[in-house]
């Protein structure tokens, strides 16, 4: 009987740790999403910018 509850603690531990780990890989994930996503909001962000300028220019040049 002390064996098998030597054994659940350990897999209660385990158990902890790999729990522990999943949340760690999932914050990193998550920081790394948001990295990409304002990587991705400014890069479109200059695009559009850019584009209307030369819209603008373009209609005053005209």
């Amino acid at each position: 009987m002390e064996r098998l509850n030597l054994i659940e603690l350990s897999e209660m531990q385990q158990y902890k740790k790999e729990n522990e780990n999943y949340q760690k890989e999932n914050e990193r994930l998550r920081e790394f999403s948001l990295e990409l996503f304002k990587e991705g909001f400014k890069l479109g962000f200059e695009k559009g910018c850019i584009a209307a300028r030369e819209k603008r220019e373009k209609i005053e040049s005209e």
